[in-house]
């Protein structure tokens, strides 16, 4: 996250995260803290504007697929490369069940399917397995970071468990996280806890940043901005082809069943639905 006396930016994985803490941390005197880590209380003492990125999930799902595609990503790695643990070094008797749960899930994994799901960026039948395979029970714990442990995983797709770890919940305080299972308990702890003063959406990056910091008294010269829309994005997979390429009608119900919180909160579209008049 990037900090600074009066900013916090929250980093939400491929959302444009990686540009913007970038930029910021070029524009305003401040500190690069980590990376995807959830805030600490301490970081709520003093009235800073929390800024968060988003992006529309059938784009976000495509594209951290692609990233996967080239062999990166925090899910490529989990999925495909199975770690071997000790049984010793599992905290049993802190907490016996979630030592199990790791355990088995270790011994559960599916490399080869995952690794099959990845071959070809310019598949789209192999990208809708892999969407298949991301909200599949039978799979869901090998993409470990705590989403197929818990209950939302159940409900929710993946974004909106980041989603709801990042921007609605402080670090050390994931006892209510845990307990969510309905869509209507996700929605209300959204709506409760969400600390985020202010998103800048993925597919109006520069805009929405620039726009932020003239609101709040930290505006930049027009030769800066022409500069930063020069830019290349950072972290960008070698996927060539549109959200429409790759999903189907199927395909595009499951992520809007899935990631329902975000889609009704930011307003976003089917890819099928995008460009009809």
């Amino acid at each position: 996250m990037f900090i600074s006396k009066k900013f916090v930016f929250m980093e939400l994985h491929k959302t444009g995260c990686t540009h913007i803490r970038h930029i910021l941390n070029e524009l305003i005197d401040g500190e690069l803290v980590g990376g995807h880590n959830q805030a600490g209380s301490n970081l709520f003492d003093e009235e800073r504007v929390f800024l968060g990125s988003i992006r529309d999930p059938w784009d976000w799902y495509t594209s951290l697929w692609a990233y996967g595609c080239d062999n990166k990503g925090a899910v490529f790695n989990s999925s495909t490369k199975a770690r071997p643990i000790k049984f010793e070094s599992l905290n049993w008797r802190k907490n016996t069940y979630s030592a199990f749960l790791t355990l088995i899930s270790n011994r559960s994994k599916h490399p080869q399917q995952w690794l099959e799901t990845y071959a070809d960026v310019n598949d789209a039948e192999a990208f809708r397995a892999w969407l298949r395979m991301m909200q599949s029970p039978r799979y869901i714990m090998d993409i470990r970071e705590g989403y197929g442990e818990n209950s939302i995983s159940r409900t929710a797709g993946l974004l909106t468990f980041r989603y709801l770890k990042l921007f609605c919940t402080k670090s050390g305080d994931s006892k209510r996280l845990n307990s969510l299972s309905s869509f209507k308990q996700i929605k209300d702890y959204e709506n409760e806890f969400c600390f985020i003063d202010r998103f800048i959406r993925n597919e109006n990056l520069e805009h929405d940043l620039f726009q932020v910091l003239e609101d709040f008294s930290a505006g930049i010269s027009n030769e800066k901005k022409a500069d930063i829309l020069l830019r290349e994005k950072r972290n960008t997979s070698s996927k060539k082809h549109g959200a429409e390429y790759y999903y189907d009608k199927k395909s595009e119900r499951l992520v809007a069943k899935r990631e329902r919180l975000i889609i009704e909160k930011f307003g976003y579209l089917m890819p099928s639905l995008r460009h009809i008049s």
